[in-house]
């Protein structure tokens, strides 16, 4: 599969988070090698993307557990 950065001449959706990327906003297309009429199109800062590390809980240690006596 090879991508690319481009501008959109004609709205699309999402294939992550299903929402609309305008016309003129820049994305992501993956092209597959072997099928190219088949395209995927990517926000380049997709709002459905998830933090790539779990949110920290201040206070929390795995002492206080109850798996964790």
């Amino acid at each position: 599969m090879s991508e690319k950065i481009i501008t959109l001449n004609t709205p699309e959706y999402c294939d992550i988070c299903r929402r609309r990327i305008e016309t003129g906003e820049r994305c992501r297309m993956i092209r597959d090698d072997f099928l190219p009429f088949i395209k995927f199109f990517e926000h380049l800062r997709c709002p459905a993307e998830a933090p790539s590390k779990p949110a920290a809980y201040p206070g929390r240690t795995q002492q206080s557990c109850f798996c964790h006596p």
